[in-house]
């Protein structure tokens, strides 16, 4: 879990929700795995981490 939060955080995109998630390589993007940042106690702290199971959650994405 640990690892899957890390990469979300520094090579993932931001997910307009205060956090980063990681993407599947297919068009249109799905996305896998979702963090939110930020608690009461601190911007930078995670909030949550959580692995996303919705097909639901395809982003369109302009480049396919």
């Amino acid at each position: 879990m640990d690892k899957k939060i890390s990469t979300a955080i520094w090579s993932g995109d931001p997910n307009g929700r205060g956090g980063y998630s990681t993407y599947t390589k297919s068009c249109p993007r799905i996305e896998k795995f979702r963090t939110i940042i930020g608690t009461p106690a601190g911007k930078t702290d995670l909030l949550t981490a959580y692995k996303v199971d919705a097909t639901s959650m395809a982003v369109v994405d302009p480049k396919c």
